[in-house]
């Protein structure tokens, strides 16, 4: 039996910029990123026919809107095991381009720094689950179509990867799809 998930990132966010900042304002400019609509410019490159798939979604609100604006069809299911890892927040004394702080911050995120969020090891058991619920799921409804983030999605490519699922597509931009694999 050929089973196949397609991940399906969200839509850039009305937010996003890559403002220079100083450690307070790049709080400021991660609460905005994650309370926030879609940019209304975003639309999907490509759009897939999910006829057939049983959908899964973060329950972020960027995940819900993506959903709901990529396809007509229902999401059959929402869970918060799906949701983007956060990003850290330090308190360094530097301005930065927003996207700089998150690239460094990830970094010391990556290497256990520690603050007020869930830690990376944390961030690593809660995709293992999603994974496992994921595949779960695959038995009964062998095309699985997830909406979801850019960090944990690689994650759980990465944890399925180990199970023997490929991939076949690989686009990690907004609205991108990857598209993994498995014949048993």
């Amino acid at each position: 039996m050929e089973r196949e998930i397609l991940f399906i990132r969200h839509g850039r966010p009305a937010s996003e910029n890559n403002q220079s900042l100083n450690a307070p304002g790049f709080l400021r400019w991660v609460r905005d990123y994650n309370r926030a609509d879609l940019h209304y410019q975003s639309v999907p490159h490509e759009q897939l026919d999910l006829r057939g798939y049983y959908i899964m979604c973060s329950d972020l609100h960027r995940a819900r809107l993506s959903a709901a604006k990529y396809t007509p069809l229902p999401v059959n299911h929402y869970n918060a095991c799906f949701n983007e890892m956060d990003i850290p927040y330090y308190r360094l004394p530097l301005t930065l381009n927003a996207w700089s702080w998150v690239y460094l911050n990830r970094f010391l995120w990556m290497l256990g720094k520690a603050g007020n969020f869930e830690s990376f090891a944390d961030d690593k058991v809660r995709a293992k689950y999603a994974v496992n619920l994921i595949v779960k799921h695959s038995s009964a409804h062998p095309k699985i179509a997830l909406f979801g983030h850019g960090m944990t999605s690689r994650m759980m490519m990465y944890y399925l990867k180990k199970q023997g699922w490929r991939s076949s597509t690989k686009d990690y931009r907004y609205w991108g799809a990857i598209r993994l694999h498995l014949t048993t």
